[in-house]
């Protein structure tokens, strides 16, 4: 992965993981577990991230989900 794609998934990991933890603990009940889920589908993404980056979002939320 190139030094340009690592930026574009950090500055999306920046603007929206207090968001994707919100989701992640409307699932949970629980903040350790909301943390670990959120941690675990960003993982995905970020190995993904090239075929996702216009629809990441979504992406994320369909693997918290899931």
């Amino acid at each position: 992965m190139d030094a340009e794609t690592e930026r574009e998934f950090t500055e999306f990991v920046t603007q929206r993981t207090h968001a994707l933890l919100r989701v992640a603990y409307a699932l949970t009940g629980d903040q350790h577990a909301a943390e670990d889920l959120r941690q675990s589908a960003l993982a995905k993404a970020f190995a993904r991230w090239t075929r996702i980056r216009g629809e990441a979002e979504p992406y994320v939320k369909r693997i918290l989900y899931h």
